[in-house]
C-alpha cells in the first residue's frame, strides 16, 4: 500500500519547487495549491496566507532535520548539540538553496510578510532545541528567541557559503559562544 503524503508536506514541497524558479512576490497561493494538487479550500484551512506557507516550509525542513540528526546526549554539551542540530538543519536545506534564496530576498523586501512569518522561525528554533534535547529550563522562551535570531543571522551566510559550509559553521559557533550561559556548556546527563 502506497503511503499517502500529507497535504501540508505537498504544499511545502510545492512552495519550495516554485520558489526555486520564481521570486517571492510572484508566488501565488493558487499556484502552490495547483502544484501540490491540493484544493484551494484545503490550502485555506492549512495556510491561508503566504507567511503561513513559510511555516509549512520550515516545518518540512524540521522533519528532514529530524530524520538526519542523531543526538549524542552522553558525550555532548547542550551547546554542542544545538550547534550540530542547527548545522544539520542547514544541511537538510542545501538542496533547496535556490528556493531559500528567493524566500530570503523576498522577505527582506516584504516587511509585513517578514513580521507575519517570524513565528515560523521561532517554531523552527523550538523544534531544533527539542531535537537537541535542550528544550527545558526557565530561560527556554529566551533561548528559543535567541536561536531563532541565530538561524536568521546565519541564513545569508549559508546562502553564500560553499558546500563545506565552513562560513556557516563559523557563524553558528561564534553566535552560540556569544550566547554563553543561555546555551549552557555543561552536559545535560550530569544535571
Amino acid at each position: 500500500m502506497a503511503r499517502t503524503i500529507k497535504p501540508e508536506t505537498r504544499l511545502a514541497d510545492a512552495a519550495f519547487r516554485l520558489l526555486a524558479k520564481q521570486r517571492w512576490n510572484e508566488l501565488t497561493l493558487a499556484a502552490v495549491a495547483r502544484s501540490a494538487k491540493v484544493p484551494l479550500v484545503e490550502l485555506h484551512a492549512i495556510a491561508p496566507s503566504k507567511p503561513m506557507l513559510v511555516g509549512l516550509m520550515l516545518t518540512r525542513a524540521g522533519e528532514e532535520t529530524a530524520r538526519r540528526y542523531k543526538a549524542d546526549t552522553e558525550s555532548q554539551s547542550d551547546r554542542d548539540r544545538i550547534f550540530d542540530v542547527a548545522l544539520t538543519w542547514f544541511e537538510a536545506l542545501n538542496p533547496r538553496k535556490p528556493a531559500l534564496r528567493a524566500l530570503h530576498d523576498g522577505l527582506r523586501r516584504d516587511p509585513l510578510a517578514l513580521l507575519a512569518a517570524r513565528g515560523a522561525f521561532v517554531g523552527a528554533a523550538e523544534w531544533l532545541l527539542a531535537l537537541a534535547e535542550a528544550d527545558s529550563g526557565r530561560a527556554l522562551p529566551l533561548k528559543v528567541a535567541a536561536l531563532a535570531a541565530l538561524l536568521v543571522r546565519a541564513l545569508p551566510v549559508w546562502l553564500e557559503d560553499d558546500k563545506d559550509m565552513s562560513k556557516t559553521m563559523a557563524q553558528l559557533d561564534g553566535d552560540l559562544r556569544r550566547g554563553g550561559m543561555l546555551f549552557r556548556t555543561g552536559n545535560t546527563a550530569s544535571k
